[in-house]
């Protein structure tokens, strides 16, 4: 009989990048303990606290870089979390999962067995760091002065930025989604930086409905990781559509 691994080395699709400009892609887990079920039933915590303690507790290696605290579990890109958590679980539970999407054409819940060891990865490639993201706007923002910014500069989120709209997500998820992505946004126009953070997610708000689509697209679009959309056929109606894999149930007993 084989001996089971104790630990996996998997390569993260963006990596760490530290304060001397390496990367460190290069990550060693371990299986899922009853330790990292408990967290799961700790109310106190919020989803992204939740990922980042699981991954934390889970992450041996990352690179050569020390792990003394959550600090770089944080930091990393939410494109690497989601991925960590596919491992985690592929590591701990196996490739199957049990799950279900709701039919947007009649209302009928499908059941689905998905295998996560065939959802598609985006790389980097070796070496390659992450980029701005450009994006050009239809409509744009128009300030006070008349003044309209059309072209932003965007980044990827990081567990920093989910942890920091922790609040916003249970109490007002549209307002969670856009405080997320004004996180995202490093240049709007040429608006003054204190302006944008000071106007918070009006500046989003004020947009049309066209360039909001624009942006969320085009960072979902550029988003290395983990591809969690999925086609989905409804045997009820015939219907075929696509949703996202819902990862609250990855480690749920089915």
């Amino acid at each position: 009989m084989a001996t089971p691994r104790r630990d996996m080395t998997i390569e993260l699709p963006i990596g760490f990048t530290d304060e001397t400009g390496r990367i460190h892609r290069r990550a060693t887990i371990r299986k899922m303990r009853g330790h990292e079920e408990a967290l799961m039933y700790d109310t106190t915590l919020s989803t992204a606290r939740l990922i980042t303690k699981l991954i934390h507790s889970c992450l041996i290696r990352l690179g050569d870089l020390e792990l003394k605290d959550e600090s770089i579990v944080s930091s990393l890109y939410t494109a690497d979390r989601n991925y960590l958590l596919v491992e985690m679980r592929r590591f701990t539970l196996g490739d199957t999962l049990h799950t279900s999407y709701l039919c947007p054409g009649c209302g009928q819940t499908v059941s689905a067995m998905e295998n996560l060891g065939n959802l598609p990865v985006r790389r980097l490639e070796a070496q390659e760091q992450l980029s701005d993201i450009d994006v050009q706007l239809v409509d744009g923002y128009e300030d006070r002065e008349g003044n309209t910014h059309k072209a932003l500069v965007l980044t990827l989120p990081k567990g920093s930025d989910e942890e920091f709209i922790f609040g916003a997500a249970a109490e007002d998820p549209m307002r969670a989604q856009d405080a997320l992505l004004l996180r995202c946004i490093k240049r709007f126009g040429t608006l003054p930086r204190a302006t944008l953070e000071a106007y918070g997610v009006k500046i989003l708000r004020d947009l049309t409905m066209g360039d909001r689509q624009i942006l969320q697209h085009t960072l979902s679009a550029e988003m290395p990781g983990v591809d969690f959309v999925r086609t989905i056929r409804c045997e009820r109606c015939g219907s075929t559509f696509q949703a996202a894999l819902d990862t609250s149930v990855f480690f749920s007993s089915n």
